[in-house]
């Protein structure tokens, strides 16, 4: 598993168009987590997955561009998850 705060770079990264700051996330609680079948997961680092899913979930229905973006990155399965235990997504995901 890679999680994005482990690659090689200042703490940004490009994401659908959206530079993402890994170190917010990190400060936030949560981090993107890639695995080697190209699957992108929410992870929980100060508590669990799910509360990581409600908090991103929640701040992407209040409008911000910057968890709408990582929700985005997420793969299908990840997405499908965090619906079923928040709700709809708040941002259209192609």
């Amino acid at each position: 598993m890679n999680h994005i705060a482990d690659l090689p770079f200042s703490g940004d990264a490009f994401f659908g168009g959206e530079i993402f700051n890994a170190a917010r996330a990190l400060n936030e609680g949560w981090m993107i987590e890639f695995d080697r079948d190209s699957r992108v997961r929410l992870r929980g680092v100060f508590y669990s997955d799910l509360e990581a899913w409600w908090h991103v979930a929640r701040e992407a229905a209040r409008g911000s561009e910057y968890h709408q973006a990582a929700l985005r990155e997420l793969c299908e399965e990840e997405r499908f998850a965090i619906e079923v235990h928040c709700g709809p997504l708040a941002t259209t995901i192609l």
